[in-house]
């Protein structure tokens, strides 16, 4: 696993964190996504590109959008501690996942279901 530390301000240059929560540009931010829902902020994953072509990953606290709800104070400095930010290198990978669908519902190439027996 590749681990690089970026500071605030590369960050910044290459759109991380989005201004909105959920902004991908498809070209330097990848991917946006919701971890989990704190008290007052979400947890959220951007994956990016970098100036040397490999993508990276990197966890940040974003503003809850509650709408008309009053909400508390929000993440500072996007949950980060210092200039130095921690990322992951990253890499797209199919991946198998299992759910949990109504017995009457069609396959799909998505939802491959083993024949019934008995």
């Amino acid at each position: 696993m590749s681990n690089r530390t970026f500071t605030r301000a590369e960050l910044a240059a290459y759109g991380v964190p989005p201004d909105r929560p959920g902004d991908v540009d498809g070209d330097t931010v990848l991917l946006d996504e919701a971890l989990c829902t704190l008290k007052y902020s979400q947890s959220r994953r951007c994956v990016f590109r970098a100036d040397d072509g490999r993508m990276y990953g990197v966890q940040y606290e974003a503003p809850v959008d509650a709408g008309d709800y009053e909400t508390g104070p929000g993440p500072d400095d996007h949950g980060w501690h210092g200039d130095a930010i921690a990322t992951v290198e990253v890499e797209q990978r199919p991946e198998t996942v299992m759910r949990w669908v109504p017995v009457d519902a069609p396959p799909t190439s998505r939802d491959a279901r083993p024949a019934r027996h008995g």
